[in-house]
């Protein structure tokens, strides 16, 4: 598995700016959203992929997730959510990822004592995805956002089938949303850690900055990296183009320093 690091590339930005990408050899993870998919098509896919394809350059797949609810309650808004899903499961057949973050989106105040139907709903639904997934040749992982505690994550991969799925642990969404101790999501997520989304931010909202210009301490995720000879897909989530440099360096600086 190439541990990159991948750049987060909306797929309407990586095309528009696909010869500096490939100049810098930047390994993106290609987001599909809503109007993304609505509004390119087959051969837009096949044009991209075919390009990084002849520069050896690897991709993963970001999937939709804006107003998503795969477990929802409400049949038709989760049939319309298994629908993105599953269109970014049939893209990755032209780009073939290593591997398609996706988001749960387990709201504890939306689900409050609906948590056990909630889970039901949610394992059948990603069994459905990864299983598409796995047709591709690719692997589901599982992000973090509004998670207050690690559990229902952890209850939600071993329902799944940890051979089937994993996780991506976004740092700068665990800083914003819950108050349990790094180490805490660590030690109850680590074994099905498979990617790490690196951004920073001051603790309140989702600035997606340079790692090191916000609040964020990365020592305990780097500590344990090395400590569990971990080997994720770093990807990281700055927004701005004058950003990927500075944080590109900023990674570099941290696995030199931690020898990871």
């Amino acid at each position: 598995m190439n541990q990159g690091p991948f750049i987060n590339a909306p797929f309407d930005i990586l095309k528009e700016k696909l010869d500096l990408l490939c100049a810098m050899r930047l390994a993106p993870e290609i987001y599909f959203d809503a109007r993304i998919l609505d509004t390119f098509g087959e051969e837009d896919y096949r044009a991209v992929a075919k390009r990084l394809a002849e520069e050896g350059i690897p991709c993963t797949f970001h999937a939709p997730f804006e107003d998503l609810r795969p477990a929802s309650f409400d049949d038709k808004i989760r049939r319309v959510s298994m629908d993105r899903l599953l269109d970014t499961c049939r893209i990755a057949e032209i780009f073939h990822p290593q591997v398609i973050v996706c988001h749960p989106n387990f709201i504890k105040w939306i689900y409050y004592e609906k948590e056990a139907a909630w889970l039901e709903r949610s394992i059948e639904s990603w069994r459905q995805v990864c299983e598409a997934a796995k047709r591709t040749g690719t692997r589901v992982l599982l992000e973090n956002v509004f998670d207050e505690t690690p559990e229902m994550l952890a209850r939600l991969v071993e329902g799944v089938g940890p051979e089937n799925t994993g996780i991506c642990l976004d740092i700068g969404h665990l800083t914003i949303f819950t108050k349990c101790p790094v180490g805490e999501w660590l030690e109850t997520l680590g074994p099905h850690i498979e990617e790490l989304h690196l951004h920073d931010n001051h603790g309140v909202y989702d600035e997606h900055l340079v790692m090191g210009r916000g609040a964020i301490d990365f020592t305990p995720l780097f500590e344990y990296i090395r400590e569990h000879g971990k080997r994720p897909i770093y990807t990281l989530e700055q927004h701005r183009e004058e950003d990927i440099e500075p944080n590109l360096r900023a990674l570099r600086a941290m696995r030199e320093r931690f020898g990871i």
